[in-house]
C-alpha cells in the first residue's frame, strides 16, 4: 500500500474516532511579556499532540503545534501550562481555538484537515528524529566519541539545520512552514545537547521519541 493511501486511511480512521472523542479544554491568560495557555485533557487517554490557532482574527496569525517529541503527554484529567512570548493571543483570547488533538490510543478530535496536519507534522518529526539517530550512530561507529568528535557532529547537525529552507514570513504559520521550523529547532536542540551530554544519553532520548512518534501512527 502506498504512503498516500496509508495516510488517507489514517485520516479517515482519526476522523471517525473524533466523533466520540472530546477536544481538550483551553484557557488563555495574558501575562506580562506574553501569553499562557492552559490545556486540559478531558479524555480518557493521554494527550500526545494538538494544535492551537488564532482563528479568524483580522490582520494577525498564530499557530502552536505541540507534540510529544518535545513535551511529555498530558495525562487524563491533567492541565498543562504552555508559555509563549507572543502577546497577541492573550490580548484576544476569544479568537484562540484548540483545533485538533491526537491521543495515545490513536483516537483524535477536531477538524479533519487539522488532524491531517498533525499526522503530517508527526511524520516530519519522525523523519527528522531518524535522521538524527543515523548521524549519531555513524559517529559512534567511526570514533570513540571524544569531545572533538561531538563538536564535529554538532557542527554537522547545524549545517543540516541550515540546509533546511527558512520559510517566508507568510508561510511560517502554514503546515509546511511549521514542519520546517520545528525540524530545524529539533536539530538545533540536539546539537546543543551534545555540548553537555554524552552521545549515548542523546541517542537514548531520540530513540524514546522515535518509539513514541512511530507508535502514535505518525
Amino acid at each position: 500500500m502506498s504512503v498516500k493511501k496509508i495516510t488517507a486511511a489514517l485520516v479517515m480512521a482519526f476522523t471517525l474516532a473524533a466523533e466520540q472523542t472530546p477536544l481538550p479544554g483551553l484557557r488563555v491568560e495574558p501575562v506580562s511579556g506574553g501569553t499562557n495557555f492552559y490545556v486540559k485533557n478531558t479524555a480518557a487517554q493521554p494527550l500526545i499532540a494538538f494544535i492551537l490557532e488564532l482563528d479568524g482574527y483580522p490582520g494577525s496569525s498564530y499557530v502552536l503545534v505541540q507534540d510529544e517529541n518535545s513535551a511529555a503527554p498530558i495525562a487524563p484529567g491533567d492541565e498543562r501550562r504552555i508559555q509563549t512570548s507572543n502577546m497577541t493571543p492573550g490580548a484576544v483570547p476569544d479568537y484562540m481555538k484548540l483545533q485538533a488533538a491526537i491521543y495515545a490510543d490513536g483516537t483524535s478530535a477536531g477538524q479533519p484537515e487539522k488532524v491531517a496536519q498533525l499526522i503530517e507534522h508527526r511524520r516530519a518529526m519522525l523523519e527528522t528524529t531518524r535522521g538524527l539517530i543515523e548521524r549519531i550512530e555513524n559517529t559512534r561507529k567511526a570514533a570513540k566519541a571524544t569531545s572533538t568528535d561531538k563538536a564535529a557532529l554538532a557542527a554537522e547537525l547545524r549545517q543540516w539545520s541550515g540546509s533546511i529552507p527558512e520559510p517566508a514570513r507568510r508561510e511560517r504559520t502554514r503546515p509546511t512552514g511549521i514542519n520546517q521550523i520545528d525540524s530545524k529547532n529539533l536539530i538545533e536542540r540536539v546539537a546543543k545537547q551534545l555540548e553537555s551530554s554524552s552521545l549515548d544519553d542523546v541517542l537514548a532520548g531520540l530513540r524514546a521519541s522515535e518509539r513514541a512518534l512511530a507508535a502514535g501512527k505518525s
